[in-house]
């Protein structure tokens, strides 16, 4: 692809069973990786991987972290060896480094679930390098933001910067099971957030614990909302969300995706 300016994207990346789920957020992911078949490399910021400080993985071969329990057998045998980039994760931390962030190199990690799981059904084919960036428990939401903000300039290169997360998040708080339906409140924070990204307003989103409605039920915890203010600020000032998937699973799990540009 050579340089070439993308969009960065965020997903809903759902549970491990997605792999083997015939719902519309599984397709969604199959048709995502047609559309960007020809990036050079992915940067996945994933919701399963907290760090103390900004860490990526520089690793030739990634291994596949199996990090979930109670699913079944068949998904402990998916390997997902995709190849890395040592030369991109060293060109990551220094952009990082230089924007006022201390970050770090780890030199074994593979990908953990919110990076394969998307990626083996985006690129089946082990086709695109992938790496991971982390997040931070202890930070807050305009940090991530921030943090995106430093690696922008990876997407002039045909990086693909991608968030791994969950529109609308609910574990611990919700019973998410098969046929549930969806509740009033998690429509009301989904339409919120939706608002807020086709907007741009990165304010509202940095500050969605005090604007959102019931954001204490739609993230019980932060780490699957903190991959969207990175994707949002990686794409540059001024960026603007498009919807490009909108569902839901399991009742109150929202698995909307958002592509972001500079329009």
């Amino acid at each position: 692809m050579g340089k070439q300016s993308l969009p960065t994207v965020f997903i809903s990346h759902g549970p491990p069973t997605l792999l083997l789920e015939d719902i519309p957020a599984r397709e969604f992911l199959k048709d995502l990786g047609k559309t960007y078949r020809n990036v050079n490399a992915i940067l996945c910021i994933s919701a399963h991987w907290m760090t103390s400080n900004p860490t990526v993985n520089a690793i030739e071969k990634n291994d596949t972290i199996h990090d979930f329990y109670g699913f079944p057998p068949e998904l402990y045998q998916l390997e997902y060896p995709a190849s890395g980039s040592p030369e991109l994760a060293q060109k990551t931390a220094d952009l990082i480094n230089n924007n006022g962030f201390g970050c770090e190199i780890d030199r074994t990690r593979g990908l953990d679930h919110g990076a394969w799981v998307p990626a083996m059904l985006m690129f089946p084919n082990l086709e695109v390098p992938i790496l991971q960036l982390s997040i931070q428990q202890h930070m807050d939401p305009k940090s991530h933001h921030s943090l995106g903000n430093a690696i922008e300039s990876l997407r002039h290169e045909g990086v693909l910067i991608l968030g791994s997360g969950g529109a609308v998040h609910p574990l611990g708080y919700a019973p998410l099971r098969p046929g549930a339906k969806t509740d009033q409140w998690a429509y009301d924070f989904d339409s919120w957030l939706t608002k807020s990204v086709t907007r741009g307003d990165s304010s509202a989103l940095i500050n969605y614990s005090n604007l959102a409605p019931y954001p204490e039920r739609a993230h019980p915890y932060p780490d699957h909302y903190m991959p969207l203010l990175i994707t949002m600020g990686a794409a540059g000032e001024g960026a603007k969300g498009e919807v490009i998937h909108h569902s839901w699973f399991w009742g109150d799990m929202g698995m909307g995706a958002y592509e972001f540009k500079i329009k």
